[in-house]
């Protein structure tokens, strides 16, 4: 888990962002991207951080790949309606029936891969709003 800090002169709410993508060459570039947006980022590429760093961060909102080792992130979806309510979750995959689950499941959002990063900065700056 790599934490990136938030610029010293930032004056807007720095909003905090849970990113889990199990795919190292795209968890890196995310988390850079977000990061210059003004948002303080935490990732993870292992299943087994995901629970301990929710409750170390108390993100705003959570990025999320849907197929990742060590946790079924289908049940976190709807265990994280129930308990935390007011995270916001944005589900990414490229498996569109995984997202239609997702959805279901709970996912304020879900976005198809591949996409662009700036597809995903409108929907992260739409949703935390």
């Amino acid at each position: 888990m790599e934490v990136i800090p938030i610029p010293e002169d930032t004056e807007t709410k720095c909003y905090k962002i849970l990113l889990i993508e199990d795919d190292q060459s795209l968890n890196e570039p995310l988390q850079y991207a977000l990061h210059q947006q003004g948002y303080e980022v935490r990732s993870t590429t292992d299943g087994r951080e995901v629970v301990r760093l929710l409750d170390l961060t108390e993100p705003d909102l959570v990025v999320t790949d849907i197929i990742m080792p060590d946790i079924d992130m289908l049940d976190l979806i709807t265990s994280l309606r129930l308990s935390r309510p007011q995270i916001k979750i944005i589900a990414i995959s490229g498996n569109t029936h995984l997202l239609r689950l997702a959805a279901r499941h709970g996912a304020d959002h879900i976005l198809p891969k591949p996409f662009r990063v700036g597809e995903l900065h409108a929907l992260v700056k739409r949703v935390l709003a």
